[in-house]
């Protein structure tokens, strides 16, 4: 319990210390319930984080988790990171009640984008800071920022790691994972710079750029105007998002294999190129869609709307510059496909994860050719490196979660009567991918805010399962992981 109470305090000082910046921005502008609001927050974050170890007089020496524990923090800590993010909504009266701003802040952290707030230019710009800023906490990982910045925890903070970072496995860039969670980091923060400097060369003004690239390169999509991305009425920030959503959904480790000098290795990884031929096909397709039925003129205008929709859905950014649920059947169909897909393992995407979509297929042909040609040896192999058969199963075993998650929250939720089939579904489907909007009642240009509390509840919890990649949510409600006796 020591070890624990320790990695709790710790987290709380961090929570104060990011608190501390939409602060400033209720001082600046002279936003005075705000600044009380984030303030006590604040203070009290830190006077928790001081008072914690005082009680429990525990030392960071003694932290070294364990797998068991190591889950335990990862699902507590993102729970408790809602509450936390929860409250400046309430202080303010920026959102009244609990449940509506759990779900607001869930929606944050875990970068899915979807909201209960029907006028967000109606907000303080304090609060729309903290909205953006928990989307860019949550994009990279806030475990993998605290290991990150507190590089003191062991070899065994990979394991901690492992229980958030997204996909099939967590690779070592360094000797350490703490160097691995600093030079994630690094490239995500320079993503970060680099494309609010691109947005002020279009004319936002430093707020603005400062906002949406905190909510690109985490592919959270919260926007600071009601229309979105929309409201900017500009190709060149059109593009520039476009572009940066890209990446933001491309495996950041791709990005330290191009700086080391080998920008081949990049180029002939699987995923990247399925990732790729995704983007490319869905643009081109829904571009002739638009132009044969969907009512456009002009093929530039088509291809800029198209590119702009599949790179924000497929790497479950969710911004919007067109109601894509007024678009034809089969657009809209296939953009309920790339929801499913997301983006690429080892990015701030969420969804299934291309690579997994990959493995999938090639298990297909494997067992297509078994029945051609017989007992073949034909292992799976991925950049010319077999598979192991732990790394399948799991696969297998997420996607089976993923749709039984689904099918089970999207009937929970339907109890009630809040919304028809295809609102409820795409409602669930957009949180578990931590996309943002969905279809019917919850479109690009609708808000979740209809749903009853309990509703909104489970799909708070269903975005935190989904950002957790399942398996590290579900864990907790097995006997097994809490048997003392087992070794874990």
């Amino acid at each position: 319990m020591k070890r624990l109470a320790n990695f709790y305090a710790m987290f709380l000082n961090l929570m104060g210390g990011c608190l501390a910046l939409p602060l400033i921005t209720a001082l600046i502008y002279g936003e005075r319930s705000s600044v009380r609001a984030f303030a006590l927050v604040m203070v009290s974050c830190f006077a928790l984080g001081a008072v914690i170890p005082l009680i429990t007089k525990s030392r960071l020496s003694e932290m070294d988790m364990k797998l068991r524990e190591s889950y335990f923090i990862v699902a507590s800590i993102w729970l408790i990171a809602s509450v936390i993010g929860c409250l400046p909504y309430m202080l303010t009266g920026a959102i009244p009640g609990f449940i509506e701003a759990f779900f607001e802040t869930c929606s944050g952290f875990t970068t899915t984008g979807s909201t209960v707030i029907g006028d967000v230019e109606a907000l303080p710009r304090a609060v729309l800071l903290w909205r953006s800023l928990t989307q860019w906490l949550g994009g990279m990982g806030i475990i993998v920022l605290f290991v990150a910045l507190l590089p003191r925890f062991g070899i065994k903070a990979r394991n901690i790691a492992k229980a958030e970072t997204p996909g099939p496995t967590v690779t070592k860039l360094t000797s350490r994972f703490e160097g691995t969670a600093r030079r994630l980091y690094i490239a995500y923060i320079i993503l970060t710079v680099m494309l609010c400097i691109f947005l002020m060369g279009g004319g936002l003004s430093f707020y603005d750029a400062v906002n949406h690239a905190f909510t690109t390169m985490a592919t959270g999509g919260f926007s600071t105007y009601n229309t979105s991305v929309g409201h900017f009425h500009s190709a060149y920030v059109t593009w520039v998002i476009t572009i940066f959503m890209f990446l933001a959904g491309t495996n950041f480790e791709l990005f330290f294999i191009i700086a080391d000098g080998h920008p081949g290795r990049a180029f002939k990884n699987e995923e990247f190129r399925l990732y790729t031929g995704i983007v490319a096909v869905s643009t081109l397709a829904i571009t002739a869609s638009l132009m044969l039925r969907g009512g456009y003129g002009s093929a530039g205008h088509a291809l800029r709307d198209s590119a702009f929709q599949v790179m924000t859905i497929l790497s479950t950014t969710g911004y919007a510059t067109t109601d894509f649920a007024m678009w034809p059947a089969f657009c809209q169909m296939l953009l309920v496909i790339l929801m499913v897909i997301g983006g690429s393992s080892s990015s701030t995407a969420g969804g299934v994860k291309v690579v997994r979509v990959l493995v999938l297929f090639k298990m297909i042909k494997r067992e297509i050719n078994i029945k051609l040609h017989g007992n073949i040896v034909d292992d799976v192999s991925l950049d010319e490196q077999k598979v192991l058969s732990e790394t399948v199963t799991y696969i297998i075993g997420f996607v089976t979660m993923y749709f039984l998650t689904l099918m089970a929250a999207t009937l929970l939720i339907s109890v009630t009567g809040s919304g028809d089939f295809v609102t409820n579904f795409t409602a669930v489907l957009t949180c578990i991918s931590n996309v943002g909007p969905g279809l019917g009642g919850v479109g690009p240009t609708c808000t979740f805010h209809f749903y009853d509390g309990f509703s909104k509840f489970v799909l708070a919890l269903v975005m935190v399962a989904g950002r957790l990649e399942l398996s590290t949510f579900f864990i907790l409600f097995s006997r097994f992981f809490w048997d003392p006796y087992r070794v874990l």
